[in-house]
């Protein structure tokens, strides 16, 4: 991300955005409140009865909600026109911004945090994405999740009777063929769609194998991405988050930013077994061990940060900040994956200590 301005009188940044990383930092720095500029295009009526047309100006809008869409690379941004051109815009109506990889953005803020400040200028060492097509499967289900660096995504959860070993083994034959097929299918549209960079299969037994197997033979005259095959304990969306702990997939965290915080959040719960008095939970308790400069890492979940009041806001502020100044690590986990509903479900904000307090 590219800072072009940044005027500290009227807390107004200008920015351009440079990759999907750009858009999630984004995603996670404007909020409710805040005033966005950027180009844009809106559909204007220029006589009565006809559909109009779309004209290209320049908006600038009171922000009411944002999403991210990371699968066609873009930020939208909605809230009520501020200004604009008076010949065509009317204010207080709505518009949404769509805010895509190389476009230039204004920002202005009642107040601009540090924290905010720092995410912008931080680059981040993931790559703008990188999409694994996760495959849990066991005897007659498969569930399918695509994971990014930004989100966990269950596209589809397949179930077929198989029948026992007492029936014939071509009834069996043909159930596995429907079973796999209707899964191979599921690959094939998402390969066409979106941009894979793994295939992971996981599961118990050698069914792993039968499914891969078929994956070759059906899909040969397709460009297939890299195959990992890894045991797992079953075909539920757990062997997801079990399978993404795996030794396999440890070569990816440099890459793969769930991959990196699976690993981190396995940590936390193995202290909670050895030794519990090296975790601090909620605001009070992590509170008082940033006071005490005795965080190591500190684990906050994005729902603590977007979307809430300045008074709120605030307050994890002044502690991100005092966890800083002790040299402690700081991870935004977003609640749109496993590890950050984690967070959530242990109280939204996470502690490993350097020593007990």
């Amino acid at each position: 991300m590219k800072i072009i301005e940044f005027d500290e009188k009227k807390q107004e940044m200008m920015i351009k955005t440079e990759s999907l990383n750009d858009l999630w930092a984004l995603f996670n720095v404007i909020g409710s409140g805040d005033k966005v500029s950027a180009q844009t295009h809106r559909r204007v009526v220029l006589r009565e009865g006809s559909k109009g047309e779309r004209k290209p100006m320049k908006l600038t809008i009171n922000v009411e909600s944002l999403s991210f869409h990371e699968f066609s690379n873009r930020l939208r941004i909605k809230g009520t026109i501020l200004e604009g051109p008076d010949e065509y815009v009317s204010f207080g109506s709505y518009h949404t911004l769509n805010i895509k990889i190389g476009k230039t953005v204004s920002i202005i803020k009642d107040q601009w945090l540090n924290s905010e400040i720092k995410r912008i200028k931080q680059l981040s060492i993931f790559e703008s994405n990188f999409l694994i097509f996760m495959i849990a499967i066991e005897t007659g289900l498969a569930t399918i999740v695509l994971v990014s660096n930004y989100s966990n995504n269950r596209i589809a959860t397949i179930k077929k009777t198989i029948p026992g070993k007492r029936y014939e083994q071509r009834y069996r034959n043909k159930a596995y063929k429907e079973f796999f097929s209707a899964i191979i299918k599921v690959i094939e549209q998402n390969i066409k769609s979106n941009k894979i960079d793994l295939i992971v299969i996981c599961g118990p037994g050698n069914i792993r194998d039968q499914l891969l197997s078929d994956i070759h033979d059906t899909l040969k005259d397709m460009q297939l991405p890299p195959i990992e095959n890894i045991h797992a304990s079953s075909g539920t969306e757990s062997a997801i988050l079990e399978t993404l702990k795996s030794d396999k997939l440890t070569k990816l965290k440099n890459k793969v930013k769930i991959v990196q915080e699976v690993a981190k959040i396995e940590e936390i719960f193995k202290l909670f077994n050895t030794n519990p008095d090296l975790i601090a939970i909620g605001f009070d308790e992590v509170t008082k061990a940033a006071e005490l400069g005795a965080i190591r890492e500190l684990f906050c979940a994005d729902t603590l940060i977007r979307g809430v009041s300045t008074e709120h806001k605030m307050r994890i502020e002044n502690l991100l900040n005092l966890a800083e100044k002790s040299k402690a690590s700081i991870n935004i986990l977003s609640s749109e994956h496993l590890t950050g509903q984690q967070i959530i479900d242990l109280g939204e904000l996470v502690a490993i200590l350097r020593y007990k307090i």
